[in-house]
């Protein structure tokens, strides 16, 4: 089977979004974006658009890899084929030259995220020689049953930054790193008490994208009193299912829900 690997760069955002519709058709979770969406969603997190790559069998479309890219940190944004070709050893003739490809260019680490319950994936990606780093989940505020009339300040991605890189330095996922928020429309909001936090309203409900505690202010209760503020302010409140397993008390003592969907970072030196 003849398959020829071509960069992005030859397709438009909208060929790009209905490509990996395509791709991801009876997938685990449904995956429909719209190109303003893609665009918005992929830029956000870095997409090189030179890096990513769409595989052609005949002159047509049959998988896409989206590669995001900071300095020499890659990661796997998404991969898919289409559903005729699964199941055929591919993927792993796909990724594995676009993964060399990537170092000769600088890539020194590589990271992605797969669902936990596809296993065919965590094999795959197991096999390219990424590892099992943590567990990433998501969750869904609720009102507090008492009003906490709290008052938030609004605030400045730059300033959010700042207060970030003056503190020790903290691992975080990709998609919630505070270098997304310079591309993603949000509204940044802080206390007096140097909670900070980064909320998304452009989609069907608010999101949490970033919490962000001042170092005097942890061990304080402040990360549980923001988000509790958080759920008053921002009805339907939810966070993307990126947040670290290590978190999960947090949100849950705030009274958040945990989804049922988690997934795995994986990571590959």
């Amino acid at each position: 089977m003849k398959l020829t690997a071509v960069s992005a760069l030859h397709f438009s955002f909208t060929e790009l979004t209905d490509i990996l519709g395509r791709c991801f058709q009876n997938y685990f979770v449904p995956f429909s974006l719209t190109p303003e969406a893609f665009a918005l969603r992929f830029g956000s997190e870095g997409m090189s658009v030179e890096d990513s790559c769409v595989w052609l069998q005949n002159g047509e479309p049959v998988a896409i890899a989206i590669i995001a890219r900071r300095d020499s940190l890659a990661r796997l944004a998404a991969f898919a084929i289409i559903p005729d070709l699964r199941g055929k050893g591919l993927a792993r003739a796909m990724l594995a030259p676009l993964f060399a490809a990537l170092k000769t260019k600088g890539v020194t680490r590589f990271y992605l995220e797969v669902i936990a319950e596809n296993h065919a994936g965590i094999a795959l990606y197991t096999s390219l020689g990424f590892r099992d780093s943590q567990a990433l989940h998501g969750f869904k505020g609720s009102s507090p049953e008492n009003a906490l009339g709290a008052k938030l300040h609004t605030a400045s991605p730059d300033a959010l930054n700042r207060a970030v890189y003056s503190a020790p330095s903290q691992a975080t996922p990709w998609q919630l790193d505070p270098l997304a928020l310079r591309s993603l429309p949000c509204t940044v909001l802080n206390t007096d008490q140097g909670s900070w936090a980064a909320i998304t309203t452009h989609g069907p409900a608010p999101q949490l994208r970033y919490l962000f505690m001042e170092p005097a202010s942890r061990g304080k209760g402040e990360a549980q009193r923001m988000l509790q503020i958080l759920c008053e302010q921002y009805p339907g409140i939810s966070t993307p299912v990126s947040v670290p397993e290590r978190l999960t008390p947090l949100f849950l003592a705030a009274g958040y829900a945990q989804m049922e969907i988690t997934q795995r970072e994986m990571i590959s030196d």
